[in-house]
């Protein structure tokens, strides 16, 4: 098999401007489109990694000062699952009594106040 009939094909819904840039991407390095895709998706593969080991990413001048540094934000990075995350709480109360004994004692702890309020 050849590398071609190896490959996943995907649709890509872009933005004018992203596809712009990733013409003037290609056109610059003097590679297709897809190419620079897969080098970003590589790139951003290096930087996630690195995060994960807290490790930085920059990009070094000539005397090796650097002059940006690639930070992943927690917003692009995936989020759990909202519902999943609440699911994992489950069963996580343990107690020795029923739940009518605990309802019993929420409302026998419960105190009124005769405090007058007025407004």
């Amino acid at each position: 098999m050849t590398d071609a009939q190896n490959m996943v094909r995907l649709n890509l819904d872009l933005s004018p401007e992203l596809n712009q840039i990733l013409d003037e991407l290609a056109n610059k390095i003097g590679t297709s489109k897809s190419d620079v895709l897969r080098q970003a998706i590589t790139l951003m593969q290096i930087m996630v990694i690195a995060k994960e080991e807290t490790k930085k990413l920059g990009v070094p001048e000539a005397n090796q000062l650097i002059v940006n540094e690639i930070i992943v934000s927690s917003e692009q990075q995936p989020k759990p699952n909202a519902s999943e995350g609440f699911l994992e709480t489950f069963g996580s109360w343990e107690d020795t009594r029923t739940a009518e004994e605990i309802v019993d004692e929420i409302y026998s702890s419960r105190t009124v106040s005769d405090r007058n309020y007025s407004l």
